[in-house]
């Protein structure tokens, strides 16, 4: 580099560099970020082909612009600026007024070729002090990295760039393929490493993003769904991975009804008001339809509702729930109820989540059902990390002060518990287990409260009937029977006033 182009000294009459936030405007990328990118600072954006970070940076470009900023994005590759342009033209965030505006495109392929490095930093120099940018973006850097002789002139490079981009407090991205677990000098001289990457399990696959550094921010560690959309990238922090908040002391004298008065009864006069509750019990035993109930008595006392589902498309759940005399059409068509469906589908379960929190604020609900916590089990790429996610989602929902009904799906022909199920019931206060019981060849459901946290409860096990009256809880405990196993039980015979509550 000749002495004169060397960007030794800050340009003129610019302050000192700060901690001032620069907002990325991709959502949910700032929450990860802790915030948001430091004015000033030097950040390297690694990934596979295909990964995203064109698309990430530029996404981040014109939300900069959007904020009044000058941006500039160098190239060091041949690849026209018209093909680039031509694909982001696809996205929402593209805007044709500010490239002519307040983006400016700049190629620096022949200037690396023809004088390395030293000419590549000398164009930047000129560049920046002519148009004074506040942000950045240098895609290519795999070409910088092929054109350095040596690692040190390499390190020299990023340092005299750091320098200055720091001191003209233009935040700058450096984009660069996946090094995977080869170290470059680069990673100890930028100001934070951001990683994006593909992860497969079985025939799926997701992109996925981990922030490995970053200086002056308390970001969240690990890696982080993201998706490319036609509004661009969207990422879904973990939710086990956000801070966790103080939950406040429940209000045990604030309950919240079934309307099914024999019920109430069994739990002390309904559910604490906030608390996580877990139906549980076989295929066709009658969850769904409880946790409907749970609903319309809601509905009734003037509450904001939401249905979460994976299973039964609006109009098929509120028909299944006319035809036993809950009544949520009305409802449903004034807003007071909402229905979420989720198809099936290829979900993410942190997409899930942000979903279920963003309905939730949207109607300001205080009864929740999410039907099938399974949906969220069988969304996760990782499994493992299931069950830390449902605590999470859990404690969110009570933070939110949302009363929640999950019901959760056991094998029809098993008395053993599945793993999900034990998981799941550990965290929630109340479980409440519905079964079959066989008797004289016929099958008859049973409901029991197995556990009730912050009260007492009635355990008896007792009869729970469906018909096109509604639900009802009796009295009367059948006797001795078999659980549905797949055996044959032999149990008594039941009297002539049992007859109609047959399934």
């Amino acid at each position: 580099m000749n002495k004169d182009d060397t960007p030794s000294t800050p340009p003129p009459d610019e302050p000192a560099i700060d901690t001032t936030n620069i907002t990325t405007g991709v959502p949910g990328f700032d929450d990860i970020l802790g915030g948001g990118l430091v004015e000033g600072g030097l950040y390297l954006i690694e990934g596979m082909a295909g990964a995203g970070k064109t698309i990430l940076s530029s996404q981040i470009g014109f939300h900069r612009v959007a904020q009044g900023d000058m941006v500039l994005y160098v190239t060091l590759i041949a690849e026209s600026h018209t093909k680039l342009l031509s694909h982001l033209k696809r996205l929402s965030f593209y805007d044709a007024d500010a490239i002519s505006d307040r983006m400016l495109f700049v190629s620096g392929y022949h200037e690396l070729m023809r004088d390395g490095l030293s000419g590549f930093l000398a164009l930047i120099a000129q560049t920046i002090k002519m148009n004074r940018p506040r942000f950045m973006v240098i895609d290519g850097f795999r070409s910088a990295r092929e054109f350095s002789s040596t690692e040190l002139e390499l390190s020299q490079f990023i340092h005299e760039l750091s320098a200055f981009v720091t001191a003209a407090r233009c935040t700058t991205l450096i984009l660069a393929p996946l090094s995977g677990n080869e170290p470059h000098p680069e990673h100890t001289l930028v100001d934070g490493l951001v990683e994006l990457n593909r992860y497969s399990t079985g025939m799926r696959r997701a992109r996925e993003i981990e922030v490995h550094k970053l200086r002056a921010r308390d970001h969240l560690l690990g890696k982080h769904f993201i998706k490319i959309t036609d509004n661009g990238i969207v990422t879904f922090p973990r939710l086990e991975a956000r801070p966790s908040l103080f939950e406040g002391a429940p209000d045990l004298k604030s309950r919240l009804g079934f309307g099914m008065p024999e019920f109430d009864m069994m739990t002390g006069g309904g559910v604490v008001k906030g608390s996580t509750t877990t139906l549980i019990g076989p295929s066709g035993v009658g969850k769904t339809l409880l946790g409907l109930k749970f609903l319309e008595a809601g509905l009734e006392r003037g509450e904001k509702c939401v249905y979460f589902g994976f299973y039964e498309s609006p109009e098929r759940l509120v028909a299944k729930a006319e035809s036993v005399s809950i009544r949520l059409e009305e409802a449903v068509r004034d807003g007071r109820l909402t229905i979420q469906w989720q198809p099936a589908v290829e979900l993410a379960i942190d997409e899930l989540a942000a979903e279920l929190m963003a309905v939730l604020e949207r109607t300001n609900a205080s009864r929740l059902v999410v039907d099938g916590i399974e949906g969220f089990h069988d969304s996760a790429n990782r499994v493992e990390r299931f069950g830390l996610f449902l605590n999470a989602l859990s404690h969110r929902l009570r933070q939110s002060g949302v009363t929640t009904i999950l019901t959760e799906e056991l094998p029809l022909y098993t008395d053993a518990i599945p793993g999900v199920a034990l998981r799941a019931s550990a965290m929630t206060e109340n479980i409440v287990l519905l079964r079959y019981v066989e008797s004289n060849s016929g099958l008859y459901r049973m409901l029991s409260v197995v556990k009730q946290r912050e009260s007492a409860h009635d355990s008896a096990i007792r009869r729970f009937i469906i018909d096109e009256r509604g639900l009802h809880v009796t009295e009367g405990f059948i006797g001795a029977t078999g659980l549905l196993s797949g055996r044959s039980s032999i149990g008594p015979s039941l009297s002539v006033s049992d007859a109609g509550a047959r399934t």
